[in-house]
C-alpha cells in the first residue's frame, strides 16, 4: 500500500480547532477541519489512501460517497502542492 506523504517544504500542525496545512516555499495556508483535519492527521502518520478510506468507511458507515470524496481531497491537495 503506497503512504501519502506532504510535499516538500508542507508542515501539517494541529491545531485546538482543527489543523494547519502550511507551505514554508510559497506561504500557502490551508486550514483543516472535521474530516479534512482526521484525513491530513492520518497522513502525518504514515498512511496511504487505502488506509484511510478503510477508517473513513468505519467511521461513516452510512455515507456512500467516501471513496470519491476522498479522492476528491487528494487531488485538491496534490493540485495544490500539499501532497507529493
Amino acid at each position: 500500500m503506497e503512504k501519502l506523504k506532504y510535499g516538500t517544504g508542507v508542515v501539517f500542525r494541529k491545531e485546538p480547532a482543527g489543523g494547519i496545512l502550511f507551505n514554508i516555499d510559497t506561504g500557502s495556508l490551508q486550514v483543516t477541519e472535521g474530516v479534512a483535519f482526521g484525513i491530513c492527521d492520518m497522513i502525518d502518520n504514515g498512511a496511504g489512501r487505502e488506509e484511510i478510506l478503510l477508517k473513513l468507511k468505519e467511521l461513516y458507515p452510512d455515507e456512500n460517497t467516501l471513496e470519491q470524496d476522498l479522492d476528491a481531497f487528494i487531488r485538491e491537495l496534490k493540485e495544490k502542492g500539499a501532497l507529493a
